[in-house]
């Protein structure tokens, strides 16, 4: 869990995609790891993640699944909060995050992101999601695949 002041910015009320991301500066007392990579992916419906111990709330799902691969259903066993420490050491919530444990990554939807009115951009290898002129998530392209600049909350 996180504690500290929050300061959050939101997405149009009216968007019914608004409660999927929010902008959140905190003070946290979480430990973070680098090594936790997320994959920023344009093409998913979910944002996903199969480690259980980064949610910090948790909502059972019983009965649905989503498709990976060649038409290989995996299980979506709940639905949570991941924190996010960024590139700039702001942490972001990332809200309605499913937690499918047969998953091998990490997939941030850089398209569900842009319905929430992120501009992305990309250049020399680098993605950049911005909301005015704040540059809010950044990625590295590394084999052709971006990774998120930043790292997952651990409690401590």
């Amino acid at each position: 869990m996180v504690s500290g002041h929050a300061s959050t910015l939101h997405a149009d009320e009216s968007d019914s995609h608004s409660s999927v991301f929010s902008f959140s500066i905190t003070t946290p007392t979480i430990g973070y790891s680098d090594n936790a990579e997320w994959i920023l992916d344009k093409g998913g419906t979910y944002h996903v993640c199969p480690n259980r111990d980064w949610f910090s709330t948790f909502e059972k799902l019983d009965g649905c699944f989503t498709v990976m691969g060649i038409d290989h259903p995996c299980n979506m066993e709940g639905i949570a909060i991941v924190h996010v420490k960024m590139f700039d050491g702001i942490v972001r919530e990332f809200k309605e995050v499913r937690y499918v444990s047969q998953f091998k990554r990490n997939l941030i939807l850089v398209g569900t992101l842009e319905t929430l009115c992120l501009v992305v951009s990309i250049r020399d290898g680098v993605l950049k999601m911005t909301k005015d002129s704040m540059v809010v998530i950044k990625g590295i392209r590394r084999n052709n695949l971006y990774y998120l600049k930043g790292g997952t909350g651990t409690e401590q």
